[in-house]
């Protein structure tokens, strides 16, 4: 049997082809996801790491990078020629595209505007970027720029368009606050929130050597924009501080609901540890003021940033955000039904799902659907506004019945191999998203042991396994282990109360490998997947 580099070869090879499925792994949402390539007449120009808004049937794109990933010496780090210095607007009704170059704008206006990994959020007919990195033509350095810049969305879509002036649909104010890159920004019960990121000023180099300096964030900045057309003001700044668990970049922010339908985000992985080069894995729930690290969950899979599609059962209370591809501790490997560690963070094709149940805990499981190729990093879901979204650009699971086109996939950095020495250059394939619900799943009555109330820990589990079983109502289990060729390994019934119970097994007797855990009794019915590794 193919091992998984082998399988990712080719799907390279047949990278035009749908979705290549493989068996799924951990705990799954109640939809399947599927993504296949959308074929356009013209290549659409590429771009990663830069920012996004729509209107419309019309994308609108600023900054980024037009190659692949950043190098790793002085010499090949982030390339001014690289930087994309358009304005770019794709028209997907006709998936023709427009250009407009910002070399013409003051350079002090347009240096922030060809910067990479810049935070953005689309509030109305107003796209706010603030930060990024790149080169800076004042100082002659790369830095991380103190920039919030406001662009009118349909005017500057229809300058790019029609070929008349952008400078008149660009605003911009320096604030010191705003200098973050590799973070991510949101909008919510009426605030903006600037997550985490560093500041990073001169050039990029492994191994580190004095020629730059790097300041992680380690904040949550909340801020109110007063903006009238003319004149922008930042307000009521607040920042929340914790210099352990917000030390971190390069991740993904997804917008959230809790189980009362107010807004909130979930933080989900990003680099780096403290004190080694690894991703941070613990997720951060915030409802504006406060946050909430799980420390008792690990996010194995989908580390770094990568397009995410958040989801919201409304009632079973459920958020479910879907993550595409993009670079990963650990790979999902098939054959051996088990994920592989890999500390260099490879790229990877795995899809797969975070689940926050209504009770605050937390699994991961890798979907049966995978990206066309190592695909996937700095890349952007783009939401169908005909979809039913709520306005904080989560989907309404409850209100779709069947397969429904729900997003698009555009730009990233694809690679050929998932480690170096790779080859990688910015992607410029746009991919169809589809979501469809398990009317079975989501039908389960309200006595049915969901995922609610059922959390299993580690995942993979080494020498034991912690089961979390929360019942409404007093039960007598049946608790029954099965191999991948479906044997039972190990069976018992035991009373549970009425309460959260942490039940344990223990698995070192178990064989490295995929197994399902089973439990049944009057009013319940659950099933879920763990590994076992050593």
């Amino acid at each position: 049997m193919q091992c998984r580099e082998m399988k990712k070869y080719l799907i390279l090879l047949f990278s035009a082809c749908a979705t290549v499925l493989a068996a799924q792994y951990g705990p799954q949402p109640p939809f399947t996801i599927e993504v296949e390539p959308v074929a356009t007449t013209n290549p659409l120009p590429g771009l990663h790491s830069c920012a996004f808004a729509q209107s419309g049937s019309k994308w609108l794109f600023v900054g980024g990078r037009i190659n692949g990933l950043h190098g790793f010496s002085t010499n090949d780090n982030f390339p001014v020629e690289y930087a994309n210095t358009n304005i770019v607007v794709i028209d997907t009704a006709s998936w023709q595209y427009y250009m407009a170059t910002v070399n013409n704008l003051p350079q002090a206006i347009a240096d922030p505007l060809t910067s990479t990994n810049m935070q953005f959020v689309q509030d109305g007919n107003y796209l706010y970027m603030t930060g990024g990195f790149g080169w800076d033509s004042v100082t002659n350095r790369y830095t991380t720029f103190p920039t919030l810049t406001a662009i009118h969305v349909n005017d500057m879509i229809n300058a790019v368009m029609g070929s008349t002036s952008i400078a008149p649909h660009i605003r911009q104010l320096t604030d010191t606050n705003m200098r973050v890159c590799g973070g991510e920004m949101l909008k919510f019960n009426g605030h903006f929130y600037l997550f985490f990121g560093h500041d990073f000023r001169g050039r990029y180099s492994d191994p580190p050597v004095p020629t730059f300096t790097q300041v992680y964030n380690e904040q949550i900045r909340q801020f109110d924009l007063v903006d009238n057309g003319t004149t922008i003001q930042v307000t009521n700044y607040v920042a929340y501080t914790d210099t352990n668990n917000f030390h971190r970049r390069d991740l993904n922010v997804s917008p959230m609901l809790y189980p009362n339908g107010s807004f909130g985000a979930e933080v989900l992985s990003g680099v780096f540890r403290k004190n080694v080069d690894l991703p941070v894995l613990n997720p951060i729930t915030f409802n504006g003021t406060t946050a909430v690290v799980d420390s008792s969950f690990d996010q194995l899979f989908n580390n770094y940033t990568c397009p995410i599609l958040p989801v919201f059962d409304s009632v079973h209370g459920s958020n479910y955000t879907v993550l595409f591809g993009g670079m990963s501790l650990y790979d999902y490997n098939p054959q051996s039904g088990l994920p592989v560690y890999d500390s260099l963070v490879p790229f990877v094709a795995d899809i797969s799902c975070m689940m926050r149940d209504a009770n605050g805990q937390h699994g991961q499981g890798i979907l049966p659907a995978t990206m066309p190729g190592l695909r996937g990093t700095n890349a952007r879901f783009i939401p169908v506004h005909s979809a039913p979204y709520y306005s904080n650009d989560v989907l309404r699971l409850r209100n779709i019945t069947n397969r429904l086109l729900v997003g698009y996939i555009a730009g990233g950095i694809r690679s050929d191999l998932p480690n170096r020495p790779n080859t990688t250059a910015v992607h410029d394939t746009i991919y169809r998203v589809y979501l469809t619900p398990d009317q079975l799943l989501l039908s389960a009555g309200n006595n049915s042991l969901k995922p609610s109330f059922l959390h299993i820990y580690p995942n993979p589990a080494n020498d034991k396994l912690t089961v979390r079983i929360k019942l409404e109502t007093a039960d007598e289990l049946q608790l029954d282990v099965f191999d991948v060729q479906g044997r039972v390994v190990r069976s018992e019934r035991k009373s549970f109360a009425a309460a959260q119970t942490d039940y344990v097994i223990s698995t070192a007797a178990f064989a490295p490998g995929f197994y399902k855990i089973r439990l049944s009794g009057k009013n319940v019915q659950a099933t879920q997947s763990f590994g076992v590794m050593r």
